[in-house]
């Protein structure tokens, strides 16, 4: 992993939704010294009112956190992330989602949590904007590209790609982007979750 040393990275297709994943991160949250979480909507079809976003907020309440805010940074570029010790990166379009990270400079929000030993939660596009690049979720599975951005170039706050809602129907695509990107693809099921701490990363199933 590039430029963190602290916190920890969880990287999923669903967020919470998978058992395992859910019996995994409680593990991490248990150590915060307070929970509170911003969850983030802008990628998400309704923002807050999407069904996935109510869902994360009621997994949280189920998980102990006393602070949950929905936050759209494409509405509120200037938020202040401090006081949170969990961001957690709601699904959606990558594309639009990469748009406001970095209109909003979120990027820094992100490795300021990290190096408070806090806990990022990327869903989907939320997982693969870390990558050095998201070129991938424009030719496996492909997303619209509905806000027609050209510079495809990620967060790069890890060293490899992430294909979510890996299906092995994807294989073929995966196989010929392969080719195409001198990074590591790593794949997750809905199932499935890649934890990142300073000790390493871990595959949970």
């Amino acid at each position: 992993m590039k430029n963190v040393t602290k916190g920890t990275i969880i990287l999923t297709s669903t967020g919470l939704s998978a058992e395992s994943v859910r019996h995994a991160a409680e593990k991490f949250f248990d150590s915060l010294l307070y929970k509170s979480v911003a969850i983030i909507t802008t990628a998400a079809d309704g923002k807050e009112n999407n069904k996935y976003s109510k869902l994360t907020e009621s997994q949280f309440k189920e998980l102990g956190f006393n602070t949950i805010n929905f936050i759209d940074i494409e509405n509120k570029p200037q938020t202040d992330f401090s006081k949170y010790s969990v961001i957690c990166v709601c699904g959606g379009n990558t594309y639009k989602l990469l748009k406001y990270v970095r209109e909003a400079n979120f990027k820094e929000s992100i490795i300021k949590l990290l190096e408070s030993n806090g806990i990022y939660i990327g869903v989907s596009a939320g997982a693969i904007i870390l990558a050095p690049t998201v070129q991938i979720a424009a030719l496996v599975d492909p997303e619209p590209n509905e806000t027609g951005i050209m510079n495809l170039e990620g967060l790069g706050l890890i060293d490899f790609e992430v294909h979510p809602h890996y299906n092995p129907s994807h294989e073929k695509e995966l196989a010929a982007y392969q080719k195409t990107t001198v990074n590591k693809v790593v794949r997750i099921s809905d199932s499935q979750a890649v934890i990142i701490t300073e000790k390493g990363q871990q595959v949970i199933e």
